[in-house]
């Protein structure tokens, strides 16, 4: 037998020795978990979680259980199943809100420890994990996923994945956060402004426009909806620009013997279905528009900067940029002494790349 002969029944021994010792499972003989929730049933940890049930329909099954502890929870909700849980499959983590206000520190502690886990979104809800759940039965099972992901990439909401959470959770500086869940008046899941951490704890929940404020100064991707009110030429109108594009720089400088924040943004906006007592071909209304709109972004991202401070709160990472330059950085002197006095100065600089006109 030749040398290339020897090396091709080489090569499919070795490829069905491999074969035959990863471990495989049959898709209808697992339970795939999509979405998962968890929250705090009196002492115990609860999990919800949704999966598609191919053995019995092509309907999604929702079950829960609880346990003394996270890694009792999957076991629990196997025994509740007639196959196995693969978790490794989960897309979208919900926390509820009584785990948020108590701590996800036993989850998250969990999650980063588990290799099976990918790339996921993380969020909260403002109620039961279970009950949100049990509202999109009907939906897709990626309904929430898809969800989330077109909010962050045209919406308005900061980027929040599994990498994001390991930075703030793990990192000094900087403070978790995550979007929000809520199920509106007519019995729809939303996304509602996002909740801001201090430690594993829920501190405080902000709007969907402070949220946009927040990506602004944060995420490199900028794009979503900022409204406004705009008094000019006599009238008054409430505004929604979108920005497509922009950027975001961040210092901190000493002024007056205080330590100051200072953020600039510069962001590229388009214009549409403007009142037709506006005409942005004009010089002097597009002048009037643009400084308008500086204005407001800018006051309304200082006052968002100060509800921070007040909370103890830091989704900036304005601790981790005080650190660089600060040798003797102590994170618990930090918020404690010198981040409440800072002051803040936002400035914005706006160019307009397209407009219309709406009447």
């Amino acid at each position: 037998m030749t040398n290339n002969k020897y090396l091709k029944v080489s090569i499919v021994v070795l490829t069905l020795t491999l074969a035959g010792c990863v471990p495989h499972n049959i898709i209808n003989e697992i339970s795939l978990m999509h979405n998962v929730g968890y929250d705090k049933e009196e002492e115990l940890l609860k999990a919800s979680a949704v999966y598609p049930n191919y053995a019995e329909s092509d309907k999604p099954a929702l079950i829960t259980a609880a346990a003394k502890n996270p890694s009792s929870l999957q076991e629990e909700l196997s025994h509740k199943s007639q196959f196995p849980f693969e978790i490794g499959q989960v897309r979208l983590m919900i926390f509820g809100d009584q785990l948020s206000r108590e701590g996800l520190a036993p989850i998250l502690d969990t999650i980063c420890k588990d290799p099976k886990i990918g790339i996921i979104r993380i969020v909260i809800t403002d109620g039961s994990p279970e009950l949100l759940l049990s509202k999109t039965m009907k939906e897709s099972p990626l309904f929430l996923m898809d969800m989330i992901e077109k909010s962050i990439e045209n919406e308005g909401i900061p980027e929040s994945d599994l990498h994001v959470m390991y930075d703030q959770y793990f990192g000094t500086g900087i403070d978790m956060s995550f979007p929000n869940l809520t199920i509106d008046s007519k019995d729809h899941v939303k996304v509602d402004g996002m909740g801001i951490f201090k430690d594993d704890k829920l501190a405080l929940r902000i709007s969907e426009e402070e949220t946009f404020l927040l990506k602004l100064m944060t995420d490199t991707n900028k794009r979503g909806v900022y409204s406004f009110n705009l008094e000019m030429n006599g009238h008054k109108a409430n505004i929604g620009v979108r920005t497509i594009n922009g950027k975001h720089k961040i210092k901190i400088t000493r002024e007056n013997l205080r330590d100051q924040v200072n953020v600039s943004l510069n962001l590229d906006v388009e214009l549409d279905a403007l009142p037709e007592w506006m005409n942005p071909e004009k010089e002097k209304d597009l002048k009037l528009f643009k400084n308008a709109l500086q204005k407001s972004i800018s006051k309304e991202a200082e006052s968002l900067l100060k509800k921070f401070q007040t909370n103890g709160v830091d989704p900036l990472g304005i601790g981790r940029r005080y650190k660089a330059n600060h040798r003797n950085y102590s994170e618990l002197s930090f918020y404690d002494r010198i981040y409440p006095s800072m002051t803040s100065d936002v400035t914005t600089k706006i160019t307009v790349r397209q407009t219309g006109v709406g009447k």
